[in-house]
């Protein structure tokens, strides 16, 4: 079994390495692309205007088309091939070379300097290859909204190396993104059902979508599941009163934040302990909490039946399968499945182990 779950994390790591390097390579490939596309215009000037040397040349002292743009290259890029006699050029023939070749130069420093932008910038993830890789992306993520809560998102799902996408709202942090090397497209949420079409939603896994508006959130589920009715849609609300509607737009899980805050809190003011939710609809209101033991002669039976514990944490080793004999010693840990009620009477249950009289049955 040991075997054959390294081959599958041996397997997937390989995957994960080769689709890095085919995005390394598409950058690379697409770079002087990129280049080019921002430079187009110039080029395209500083080409008119060799040709308009090398007519100039034809016209005035009637050389032929090639060995007349020869010139124009020779002359423009002041290499000096060719060199007719100044002094004997006529005057019309000087001004439109003067013209010309101000003209050039100007364009040449331009284009110059647009190449050497291009390449510094950060922008050879356009649009377009953000698509490009889009396209070939199967069973990723994509992540909507980045400013409010889709960071920290996006910062696990690369720790996981899970292969993602994100569409942003907001231009600025689309720079920052793109900064980063992440994979993301700007869009309105107006514009959200392109969006998606775009990052390839028809083959995605999972939408997560982290707007700070709920009204938002409720529009990108419903637009991914137009598209991909098999998609795992994953929102955040900030009103409680919408997690029925979300779920009636399609979404396969809603997590009220606001509501988890407010009871990480509150839980705050019982137990500092507090380590998770569980917000399942079954779960709601189910908390996972770490209680210290503080005392020796206590008994996984003595405190199984106020609320289930999860876990025993024992000089580093976590416990799963307790008996009702085993013993808790001072210096464990116990991970408790509680509710609002269940742990204040487990805190009291503990508290009453601490107790003189408790010491004293406990001794043997």
């Amino acid at each position: 079994m040991r075997e054959k779950l390294k081959r599958e994390e041996s397997k997937i790591k390989k995957e994960l390495t080769t689709k890095k390097l085919r995005r390394r390579l598409e950058l690379a490939v697409y770079a002087p692309y990129y280049i080019l596309k921002q430079v187009r215009s110039r080029l395209i000037l500083l080409g008119s205007m060799f040709l308009v040397n090398a007519l100039i040349f034809m016209w005035y002292q009637g050389l032929d088309f090639l060995t007349a743009l020869l010139a124009a290259v020779s002359t423009i890029t002041t290499i000096g091939l060719y060199n007719p006699n100044i002094q004997v050029i006529d005057s019309g023939e000087k001004i439109l070379l003067i013209f010309v070749i101000i003209v050039s130069v100007g364009l040449a420093a331009s284009l110059v300097q647009g190449i050497v932008s291009a390449s510094v910038k950060s922008g050879f993830q356009t649009d377009d290859l953000v698509r490009r890789m889009a396209k070939r992306m199967e069973n990723h993520v994509i992540v909507v909204g980045y400013k409010f809560l889709g960071k920290y998102v996006v910062e696990n799902l690369q720790a996981l190396q899970i292969e993602f996408v994100v569409i942003t709202k907001d231009q600025s942090q689309l720079d920052v993104l793109r900064s980063h090397i992440i994979p993301a497209l700007c869009a309105p949420v107006t514009h959200i059902h392109e969006a998606l079409e775009e990052t390839n939603v028809g083959k995605a896994s999972t939408l997560i979508s982290t707007l700070d508006n709920d009204g938002e959130n409720m529009l990108t589920v419903l637009a991914a599941k137009r598209i991909n009715n098999n998609i795992k849609a994953i929102s955040i609300v900030s009103d409680n009163r919408l997690v029925e509607g979300v779920k009636n737009a399609g979404a396969d899980a809603v997590i009220p934040y606001s509501e988890i805050v407010g009871e990480m809190l509150a839980l705050s003011s019982i137990s500092k302990e507090a380590t998770g939710i569980l917000f399942t609809d079954n779960l709601k209101s189910r908390d996972v909490v770490q209680f210290k033991i503080e005392t020796s002669g206590i008994t996984y039976g003595d405190l199984k039946g106020i609320c289930p514990i999860l876990m025993v944490s024992k000089g580093g080793k976590f416990i799963y399968d307790m008996d009702d004999e085993f013993q808790l010693k001072e210096g464990d840990s116990a991970y408790v499945l509680v509710d609002h009620e269940s742990i204040k009477a487990f805190k009291d249950k503990l508290r009453s182990f601490g107790t003189p009289a408790a010491k004293k049955r406990s001794k043997p």
